[in-house]
């Protein structure tokens, strides 16, 4: 099953996609591969949830906007992963944080966002992607997405 474009639904089984791509599934399918699997909760990302993050499935589907897992060097027994505010400036989300501990205990932490400078969204992802040492044709398809 292709897992990316895959988001969960309230009811069981598999059904089609609300995006068009990927497959939606039930709490009895995240049941069965938590099972199958040797895990208590599977941590998913791609989909926006107005409270930072939301729990699924009893508990075992977790959804946010998710970022890659993060830890600090003085933190050595937690692993943390993070959910932006404001998605893409365009909503009105809280952001969130799951800590990890070494027990593989979920601590929920949700924030609200700040505000930052007046810059367009994304800016940062052109200057880093748009300059000279880029092939060509990855400039000018990055600058006909803009």
């Amino acid at each position: 099953m292709e897992m990316l474009w895959t988001d969960p639904q309230t009811e069981p089984g598999r059904g089609p996609s609300k995006r068009g791509v990927g497959m939606q599934f039930g709490p009895d399918v995240t049941k069965r591969f938590c099972e199958n699997n040797g895990l208590d909760a599977i941590i998913r990302s791609h989909e926006v949830r107005m409270e930072g993050y939301e729990e699924e499935h009893d508990g075992k589907c977790i959804t946010g906007t998710f970022s890659v897992p993060i830890s600090a060097p003085n933190l050595t027994d937690k692993l943390a992963v993070f959910s932006a505010p404001k998605y893409c400036d365009s909503t009105e989300n809280k952001g969130a944080y799951i800590n990890i501990g070494p027990d593989y205990k979920l601590e929920f932490h949700k924030f609200d966002a700040v505000p930052h400078p007046n810059i367009k969204p994304m800016v940062w992802f052109s200057s880093i992607f748009l300059d000279c040492s880029a092939p060509t044709d990855f400039r000018r398809h990055m600058h006909k997405a803009a």
